[in-house]
C-alpha cells in the first residue's frame, strides 16, 4: 500500500493505492503539478475522493476473503497486512519447485497453468477478486467444496510428499461420506476469516492455525476401548504415538524420496528418484509445536509424541555459503551452466557460469520431513503390534528413536 499526498489549488488529497492491483497510480496526479483554482475544482475533488474511497472499500473487501485466507496468502505477516509467518502461496519458496518469484516473477502462462491453484494471483486486478468457483462447486461461488475440488489442488503434492490417495477407497473418512471440510472446517476467530483447522503438519501450518485441528474433535480420548488389548493401547501408546503413525499403513501413492537441482534428464527434469507405493515412513518425536522457524524434533517421549514422515533429500545451489536457503540460482542459469552437456552442472562449472557471476556459489543438500496425516486406514489395515515390535518389526526404528532396544522385548 502507498499513500501520496498530492496539492490540488488550495487543497491536498492523501492518495492511496494498492501497488498489487494498480501498478501505476490510477489518476494524473503522478508525476505532474496540478494548479486549478479551488472553487472550480470543488465538484472534481469531490468526485476524486469518492473514487478513492470506492476503490478502497473494493479493496478492503477483497482482503477480507482472498487475503486473510490461507489459499489467498498462506497467512501473510502482521507486517504485510495479515496474520501469520507466510509469505503467500504466490510467494512461499519450496525445494521441490525450485522457483523463486523474487528473481524469475511470474512466468508465461501463469494464471493458466499456476494461477487456478495459487489462488492470490487468480483475480482480476481491476477488482481485487478471487474467482471463488476455483474452490465452491456452486455458479455463484457459494456451495460447499466437494473432494474432488480440493484434490483438483491438493492431490498431486499430496502425493509426491507424502504419498496420500484422496479417494474412498484409500481414505476410511471419505468411505464413510465425510468431505474434507468436515475436518477442515473454517474458523471463526477475529484473525482467521476463510482460515481452516489445520493440524500439526510440521511443513504446512502456520502459527496462527497451528493445532486448531485434531483426532480428538470426533474420537474420543481413549478410543480403543472396544478393541482387543484396548487398554494397553490407551495406557501405553495414546500419550506417546500420534494416532497416524498406526492408522496411515503402507503408503498408497509414490512419493519424491530425493531430487537434485543440478543434475538433469534429457528434458530438462531434475533428477528424481521416488519411493514405490506401499513404502513405509520413516518415524521421529515431533512436539507439534516449532522454535522460530524450525520444529521441535527430539527424541524424548516426556513431551513428544511419535510421527510418521517422508524425508525426502534435496540438493540445490545457493549464491554463497552464508545465504539464505531460498536464496537460490535460477534453474535456468544452473542448467546454462552445464559447460561439458553432460546433464550435472558441478560447483566449479557455476562458479565460472558467465565470466564468474556466482564466484562463490555453494552446492548445498537439505533433509525435508514432510508430515503424514491422510490417506488414514481402518484399524484392520493399520499397523498392528507385531509390525512395531518383535523379531519381525518393521515400521518402527528404536534406535533412530533414542531406544537401545524395542521397549517391549
Amino acid at each position: 500500500m502507498r499513500r501520496e499526498t498530492r496539492a490540488l489549488g488550495t487543497f491536498s488529497l492523501t492518495c492511496i493505492t494498492d501497488e498489487r492491483l494498480f501498478p501505476l497510480s490510477f489518476w494524473s496526479c503522478q508525476k505532474r503539478s496540478m494548479t486549478v483554482k479551488p472553487l472550480k475544482n470543488t465538484l472534481t475533488m469531490l468526485v476524486i475522493v469518492s473514487i478513492v474511497f470506492l476503490l478502497d472499500l473494493s479493496v478492503a473487501r477483497a482482503r477480507d476473503v482472498a487475503e486473510s485466507s490461507y489459499h489467498g496468502q498462506l497467512g501473510r505477516s502482521p507486517a504485510l497486512g495479515g496474520w501469520g509467518n507466510g509469505l503467500g502461496m504466490l510467494e512461499k519458496w519450496d525445494a521441490f519447485n525450485n522457483f523463486s518469484f523474487e528473481k524469475q516473477g511470474r512466468i508465461r502462462g501463469w494464471k493458466k497453468n499456476c494461477g487456478q491453484c495459487h489462488t492470490s494471483t487468480y483475480r482480476d486486478l481491476a477488482t481485487g477478486k478471487t474467482d471463488c468457483r476455483l474452490c465452491h462447486k456452486t455458479k455463484d461461488g457459494k456451495g460447499s467444496p466437494t473432494v474432488a475440488q480440493c484434490a483438483r489442488c491438493h492431490q498431486s503434492y499430496a502425493t509426491l510428499k507424502r504419498g496420500d490417495i484422496f479417494d474412498e477407497e484409500h481414505d476410511v473418512h471419505l468411505a464413510v461420506g465425510m468431505r474434507c471440510h468436515d475436518c477442515h472446517g473454517r474458523l471463526t476467530d477475529p484473525h482467521s476469516n476463510h482460515q481452516f483447522a489445520r493440524g500439526y503438519a510440521i511443513d504446512t501450518t502456520e502459527d496462527t492455525v497451528e493445532g486448531t485441528l485434531s483426532c480428538l474433535k470426533c474420537h474420543e480420548e481413549k478410543p480403543h476401548g472396544r478393541v482387543a488389548e484396548g487398554e494397553i493401547l490407551d495406557s501405553r501408546h495414546v500419550t506417546k504415538i500420534a494416532c497416524v503413525t498406526c492408522h496411515s499403513g503402507p503408503r498408497p501413492g509414490k512419493a519424491i524420496k530425493s531430487r537434485s537441482w543440478n543434475k538433469f534428464t534429457k528434458d530438462g527434469k531434475p533428477l528424481t528418484e521416488e519411493r514405490q507405493p506401499g513404502w513405509i515412513p520413516r518415524h521421529k518425536w515431533y512436539t507439534g509445536k516449532t522454535l522460530g522457524p524450525y520444529a521441535i524434533l527430539g527424541a524424548t517421549d516426556l513431551i513428544s509424541k511419535i510421527y510418521p514422515f517422508n524425508m525426502v533429500t534435496v540438493t540445490w545451489f545457493i549464491e554463497r555459503a552464508d545465504a539464505a536457503l531460498e536464496d537460490v540460482i535460477i534453474v535456468p542459469e544452473v542448467r546454462a551452466a552445464d559447460a561439458d552437456k553432460d546433464g550435472e552442472t558441478t560447483v566449479e562449472e557455476m562458479r565460472q557460469y558467465a565470466k564468474g557471476k556466482y564466484r562463490d556459489a555453494t552446492l548445498v543438500t537439505e533433509e525435508f520431513n514432510f508430515s503424514v496425516s491422510h490417506s488414514v486406514v481402518p484399524s484392520e489395515q493399520s499397523f498392528n503390534c507385531e509390525d512395531c515390535h518383535g523379531e519381525n518389526a518393521s515400521v518402527l526404528n528404536w534406535k533412530e528413536l533414542g531406544y537401545d532396544e524395542d521397549p517391549y522385548d
